[in-house]
Order: C-alpha cells, then sequence, then structure tokens
C-alpha cells in the first residue's frame, strides 16, 4: 500500500454489496484527487466477488484504491481496520452500498485542505433503492454557522446532533485515543458518532451534500424486522453508549455531557421502539420498565433528556398504556397479527 500521506481515506465496509459496489467505487474515481484521496476497500469475509470488483478500481487507480481482505467481522470491524490503516489526515467511513455526491465530495475536499477542526459535519441525503430518486435532504449544520467556517464544540454540539454519514474526522483523534469499536454487531455507527467527542475541540460545517444513503432495501438493519431480529445488539451496543458516557462524565465539560446525554438518550428510545414493535405481552412490558426504571436510577441525567413524546407518555401513565403503544407502534411499522395477554397492562 502507497505509505504517502493524503488528505482524507474513505474506509468502504464491503460485505455481500456486489450489486451496489461498482456504483459506489466510483463515485470515488477521480484522476485529479489522486493526491489527495484514499479510498480502502475492506471485504469483509464476503468473497471474491468483491474482490474482483475491487480490484477493477485498484487496477485503474491504484493511487486511489487499495483492497483489503480480512475475516469476517462486522461493521465494526471494518471500521477499526480502516483506520488502523489510513494514511489521510482526515478519516470518513462509507457503506458499500451507498455512494457520495461528487460536488459534495469536492467541496469536503477542499474545506479539509483549510480547517483546523477535528469534526467536520456535512449534510447528506437518502435516496431509493429502486428509482435511484433522492428522497430527502437532511441538514446537520446550524442555521447560525457559516459553512467551511470553524467552531469551538461546546458552543455548537448542543445546537444539533450529528449522525454517522454526516462526520468526517480528523485522523489523529481516532487513532491517538482509546476509541475502538464493537465487531461481530450491528448498530455500531452509533458508537462512531459518541466515543470520539471527549477529545473533539473544534467543529467545521459544510452545508452541502456529501454522503448519499441509500433507502428500501429489506437487508437493512434498520428495518424493523431486523431490529427485531439484532435486538439482543441493539442493547449490547445501548450498554456500550451508557459505559462511555460514566467513564467521561466527570471530565467533559457541561456541553459535551449534554450532547452525550442526548445520543444514549435517542438510542434508548430506540431501544424502547423495538420492543414496543414485538406482539404485547407482560414479559415484554416488565422488559421495558425494567430497563426504563434502570436508567432512571443509574443515568438520571439521560433519563430526563429523553424528550421522545411517547415514552414520556408511557413514563407518565406508569406504563398502563403499554398495549395501545405497541399496538399503536406495530402498526406504524406495518407489521400484523397483534395477539396479546389481555393482562399486560396491568
Amino acid at each position: 500500500m502507497d505509505k504517502k500521506e493524503k488528505l482524507l481515506t474513505i474506509s468502504i465496509a464491503a460485505y455481500h454489496v456486489e450489486k451496489y459496489l461498482a456504483k459506489c467505487l466510483e463515485s470515488f474515481a477521480y484522476r485529479d484527487l489522486e493526491e489527495e484521496l484514499e479510498v480502502l476497500v475492506i471485504n469483509d469475509g464476503s468473497g471474491d466477488a468483491i474482490n474482483a470488483i475491487a480490484m477493477e478500481y485498484v487496477t485503474k487507480y491504484p493511487k486511489i484504491f487499495h483492497l483489503i481482505d480480512k475475516k469476517n467481522g462486522g461493521h465494526g470491524s471494518t471500521v477499526n481496520r480502516g483506520i488502523k490503516e489510513a494514511n489521510g489526515r482526515f478519516f470518513k467511513t462509507v457503506d458499500g452500498d451507498d455512494l457520495v455526491a461528487k460536488e459534495g465530495l469536492y467541496h469536503l475536499i477542499d474545506l479539509l485542505k483549510r480547517t483546523d477542526a477535528d469534526v467536520v459535519v456535512s449534510d447528506y441525503e437518502t435516496f431509493d433503492d429502486r428509482t435511484g430518486q433522492t428522497l430527502e435532504r437532511i441538514v446537520m449544520s446550524p442555521k447560525e454557522c457559516i459553512s467551511g467556517n470553524s467552531y469551538v464544540w461546546s458552543d455548537v454540539c448542543q445546537k444539533q446532533y450529528f449522525v454517522m454519514h454526516s462526520i468526517t474526522y480528523r485522523t489523529s483523534l481516532l487513532k491517538e485515543n482509546p476509541i475502538s469499536f464493537s465487531e461481530h454487531c450491528f448498530y455500531v455507527d452509533a458508537q462512531y458518532c459518541l466515543f470520539p467527542v471527549p477529545w473533539i475541540r473544534k467543529a467545521a460545517f459544510l452545508k452541502e451534500t456529501v454522503y448519499r444513503y441509500r433507502l428500501g432495501m429489506t437487508t437493512q438493519s434498520m428495518d424493523i424486522c431486523n431490529m427485531q431480529k439484532n435486538c439482543a445488539q441493539h442493547e449490547k451496543v445501548l450498554d456500550s453508549l451508557l459505559k462511555c458516557y460514566r467513564s467521561y462524565e466527570a471530565i467533559v465539560d457541561t456541553a459535551a455531557k449534554a450532547y452525550m446525554q442526548k445520543g444514549c438518550a435517542k438510542f434508548f428510545v430506540s431501544q424502547i421502539k423495538i420492543y414496543l414493535s414485538f406482539c404485547p405481552d407482560k414479559e415484554r412490558k416488565q422488559q421495558i420498565v425494567k430497563l426504563d426504571q434502570k436508567l432512571k436510577k443509574e443515568f438520571p441525567a439521560i433519563y430526563d433528556a429523553v424528550a421522545n413524546k411517547s415514552v414520556r407518555l408511557l413514563r407518565k401513565c406508569h406504563y398502563h398504556i403499554y398495549t395501545i403503544a405497541s399496538i399503536a407502534c406495530r402498526r406504524a411499522y406495518g407489521l400484523k397479527g397483534v395477539h396479546y395477554d389481555k393482562k399486560s397492562d396491568l
């Protein structure tokens, strides 16, 4: 691998994305970016087809693309490996079934050349898997922040919660601090957003769409049926976020602490929604009550940071409307077959 320092490393998690990988890689294939851009295609144990697609780009653009073929370890393992191998001053992760917008990529490169920020936050958009049409642009930059400018993290972090698709980190922040993401596990994007927070000092914003996130695939981990199937992994990640908060709450400033509280609270709400999406029964209700009471006892600030109206209403009603909430949740997700224990709300 070319060890020359680049400006930006893109780490691409490639696991059984043969159908989409070429389009993903094509969105980085620009010869005039050879000096600035490094793209690591990390085959997470999904076989020769991924390698064959990646090698086409390695052969054609050897200064940009590099293939890393490894045993399966899950999304977190690809990010960990990408950070370890990165030669760029900045680091961004992209899923192999997504892509980036050309104009946004060039604007990001331009900003990275001159920023002193530890994290750069850009807008992103979703698009339909079937039609390719843009569905929604998600604005991540606070209205009052000027595109391209750097800001003290504590002054801006409470204005918005930033998601994985919007984030580009300074690589040294990831390499030089005790940051590692769970392997053999989904939902590590929540860790990616939260674990580096204690070391962020400055943030810059780019009011351009960079990341394009594909929606509509039944294989996505955020599909509710898959979230039910992977419920234990979601619980594992929630536990890791709470442990991270506990480890650093005493040393981070008030603004960063509030940001971490918000991130943990959002993921906690996601966990409650998974529980509610199952057919209602007494055991599932007890699971919700137990988790919520644990949060209140051990992490009162995160408990108070929960802003979701449905969860707050459940609490206000002492969970007596659990069955109604579960049925409403299942209907919202388009799930059928509501059979429940009539005593579950007692």
